[in-house]
């Protein structure tokens, strides 16, 4: 073997010795970003079911603020509003996540999984939306309520303005939960779309 051909034998072993390295180091990557993909999944998804398992706390409190108004003597229309409030949404988040379920999200089929994060989207903004005309409705009766009955004007305007505050703040809050979790939701379809990509 002259000169020549032990160079070319040389620099043939350090390309394969610098391919194989490359190949470990673009391995191990793949590793880390798949490992980063299913933390960030693992957060989307975990924001995403947290509406449905709080349900039973939201019901505890409905059940607590209607004892608490019956108790304290408010008006009837108040504890009516939150038991229909209460009969409307949370059923209304149930029918909203029906089909979608945490495990099928990791290991299901990605364009059946897609379509169901689509629907469930329509769905939470549909009921969103109910909420709003509902919380709006709230603030129309119970103004009309108070016009008609005998208090002064003042402390009127003063419980109007309470109710009005209450539910803009209520709305504010729902508005800042439900940006989040569509926003959750749009990522887990974007990381489904790069998986099948």
């Amino acid at each position: 073997m002259n000169k020549e051909e032990f160079d070319i034998n040389q620099e043939l072993e350090q390309m394969r010795q610098d391919y194989a390295a490359l190949k470990e180091r673009f391995d191990k990557q793949q590793i880390i970003n798949e490992q980063l993909m299913q933390n960030a999944m693992k957060k989307d998804v975990r924001r995403l079911f947290l509406s449905k398992k709080s349900i039973p706390i939201g019901i505890a409190f409905a059940i607590l603020a209607v004892i608490l108004s019956y108790v304290q003597g408010m008006a009837w229309w108040l504890t009516l509003a939150i038991i229909i409030f209460s009969i409307f949404f949370f059923p209304g988040v149930y029918w909203a996540y029906k089909g979608v379920r945490e495990e099928e999200i990791y290991n299901g089929d990605i364009l059946s999984t897609t379509e169901t994060l689509r629907r469930f989207k329509k769905r939470y903004i549909l009921l969103e939306v109910g909420s709003c005309l509902y919380f709006f409705a709230f603030v129309v009766a119970a103004t009309l309520f108070m016009t008609s009955m005998n208090i002064s004007s003042e402390l009127m305007w003063r419980r109007g303005i309470l109710i009005a505050l209450l539910c803009v703040g209520t709305l504010a809050l729902e508005y800042s939960f439900a940006k989040r979790l569509l926003n959750a939701c749009d990522d887990i379809i974007d990381r489904l779309k790069m998986k099948d990509e």
